[in-house]
Formats: structure tokens, sequence, C-alpha cells
């Protein structure tokens, strides 16, 4: 048996209806997970911001102390 063949759609579409069918298969968090995902998010952040800038200082200061002892 031959497969018939189809008229060929506008790629656009064709991109659109495919991205559809991906976007129905999402499963999205709940309220509660969101909001659990966020604070870890801030907390983790804040904490490597935290430890960079205590490197920084930390690198600034001896750098300062090198350049005294110059």
């Amino acid at each position: 048996m031959k497969k018939e063949s189809k008229k060929s759609e506008n790629p656009f579409v064709t991109y659109y209806k495919s991205a559809m069918d991906e976007f129905s298969k999402i499963t999205w968090p709940t309220k509660e997970q969101a909001a659990l995902l966020t604070a870890i998010t801030v907390v983790v952040s804040s904490a490597v911001a935290f430890m960079i800038g205590l490197f920084d200082f930390g690198f600034a200061e001896a750098y300062q102390a090198i350049l005294d002892l110059i």
C-alpha cells in the first residue's frame, strides 16, 4: 500500500503544531513546589554571592598588603 502524500504544510505551521504538542506534555510544578524551588534558588544565590564577596575582599586586602610592602 502506498502512503497518500499530504500537501506540504507551511514550515511555520508545522513548527507551531509540534511546539503546541510538546507544550501540552509539560508537567507544571505546584504552587508549593514553585515557592520552595524559588526559596532554594534565592538562598543558594545569596550564599554564592557572599562567598564571592569574601574572596574579593580577601584578595583586595592581600593585594593592598603586598603593595604596602613594596
